[in-house]
């Protein structure tokens, strides 16, 4: 457990300061909202290393933290311009203490928040200056930001859950590997030396192991090298528009691992495209907003011919379903949603019922991915031990 200060806006505008004790920042977050606080500033208790974070990003806690201190200071009062320096200081990212400096520079100037914030589109995604303008249009800001972390609360967790599923079986796989790799560097070489002295011939099968380990051991910084190449390459080939678009399409069809990342870029696309139809955008803008957030250029691709289409006088259902965008089921209630004016709630409907979809997916590939890996990691560690020690079973059956 770590100890964090933690200084914290109540429900009446008020301001305290405590100690907290929680294993991850995330989980103080959560303790602090279920106790009505609202989190100004986070920090561990006793030590702080700034030098050591990433200055040129921002984590999404530290934007999360951000917003909830902006909220409080909002709703107890506070000025925005005078909630931003408040901010400011408090900011152990330099990144987004420079942004917050910039956007607070900006209102000086005679720029409203929203404009000022758009100077940083790293810092302040565009959804997030939709729902400020949005706020500034009503005259709150409070109703705005507070829709932002609830929005940010909600994709944030359908990805962690994501990440938490993967982390086992990568776990897994690692140490799988490690073993393999110390098998046939060392233990396979050891043998090699035995029967070496023996002078007898090895069967074919022990000899192939043989040079296989032979040749990783002579080779090892080339396919280092070569891996490291390979990654490198594969990296700049996917910022290629024609790379990016194959590779994306590849993803899309992968048989279960398609199907969770599709849902999952659905559920983010849909609640984006409500949290920026509530900020009061109209529709074709609005997706036009959205769009980043699918983050696959086939998909991407087909939203822009649906636009393209609405533009033209198609409705948007329509357009959508010629591109397959989205499945029957997710069409249907999207169609219910445009022709109802009630299209922001109806994708919080859709948004739920495809991360509850995802989450569902990922629990049952886990559970099968983790039995398969186990399986076919022992079957060749298996294999490398029994060929090590096949021709002491085939002297064994010769005497």
């Amino acid at each position: 457990m770590t100890t964090f200060k933690v200084r914290a806006g109540t429900l009446d505008g008020k301001i305290i300061r405590k100690h907290i004790e929680a294993s991850t920042r995330e989980a103080l977050l959560i303790e602090l909202e279920k106790e009505g606080l609202f989190p100004i500033s986070v920090s561990r208790k006793g030590f702080s290393f700034p030098v050591l974070k990433r200055a040129g990003k921002v984590k999404s806690g530290d934007f999360l933290v951000f917003n909830y201190g902006f909220f409080t200071l909002l709703k107890a009062g506070l000025p925005v311009l005078d909630g931003l320096e408040t901010l400011m200081k408090s900011q152990k990212n330099a990144h987004l203490a420079s942004a917050i400096a910039d956007a607070a520079a900006g209102i000086k100037n005679g720029q409203s928040l929203s404009e000022a914030m758009r100077k940083n589109p790293s810092v302040f995604p565009e959804m997030y200056t939709a729902a400020i303008a949005a706020g500034e249009r009503t005259g709150d800001l409070v109703p705005s930001i507070k829709g932002y972390i609830e929005f940010q609360k909600k994709t944030e967790a359908i990805r962690k859950k994501i990440v938490s599923a993967a982390i086992y079986p990568a776990v897994l796989a690692t140490a799988s590997m490690v073993v393999i790799g110390f098998l046939l560097s060392y233990v396979v070489p050891s043998f090699t030396e035995i029967y070496m002295e023996t002078g007898g011939e090895l069967p074919l099968p022990t000899r192939i192991l043989i040079n296989l380990s032979w040749f990783l051991k002579r080779n090892l910084l080339w396919i280092v090298v070569l891996t490291a190449s390979l990654s490198f390459i594969a990296r700049y080939a996917y910022r290629n528009r024609a790379a990016r678009f194959y590779i994306d399409g590849i993803k899309l069809k992968m048989p279960q691992v398609g199907y969770i990342y599709t849902g999952y870029a659905i559920a983010k696309f849909a609640r984006t495209l409500a949290m920026v139809l509530n900020s009061g955008i109209q529709l074709i803008e609005s997706l036009e907003t959205a769009k980043g957030v699918l983050n696959n250029a086939v998909m991407e691709e087909k939203l822009s011919r649906a636009i393209k289409k609405t533009k033209e006088g198609e409705s948007v259902t329509e357009a959508i379903s010629r591109e397959g965008l989205l499945p029957d089921i997710t069409l249907r209630m999207f169609s219910v949603g445009e022709k109802s004016a009630g299209l922001p709630g109806i994708l919080e409907a859709i948004a739920d019922f495809h991360e509850q979809e995802v989450s569902h997916r990922v629990g049952i590939l886990t559970d099968l991915l983790e039995p398969a890996l186990m399986l076919i990691m022992g079957l060749i560690i298996g294999a490398i031990v029994v060929l090590m020690y096949l021709p002491i079973f085939q002297l064994g059956s010769r005497v």
